[in-house]
């Protein structure tokens, strides 16, 4: 047990330079698809319903959430809790911290 207790206290926290080092290349690779406040794309077939940017289905505007990094407009089951943006990106970030 204290072997286990050692190793996590000597586990060093990411510094401020790494962390704005990866934001700076997610910034590179993640194209932008859609401003931030620009409204979702209207489903051509329903007065009400709009499109989810990564899936093509259809869902009310409250049931979608725009990603803060390429913009774009995901619906629950494109949407990532983990990175708080859409799938796309998130699979992005994975890479990157994977190395």
């Amino acid at each position: 047990m204290t072997i286990l207790k050692r190793n996590w206290l000597k586990k060093e926290t990411p510094k401020n330079k790494d962390i704005s080092a990866l934001f700076k290349e997610l910034k590179k690779e993640i194209p932008v698809i859609h401003q931030q406040g620009e409204p979702p794309l209207k489903d051509s077939h329903s007065f009400a319903q709009y499109m989810c940017d990564l899936c093509s289905t259809p869902y009310p505007k409250s049931g979608l959430r725009q990603c803060v990094l390429c913009g774009r407009w995901a619906c629950e089951h494109c949407w990532k809790e983990e990175f708080y943006t859409c799938k796309s990106c998130a699979g992005i970030i994975k890479i990157h911290t994977l190395k």
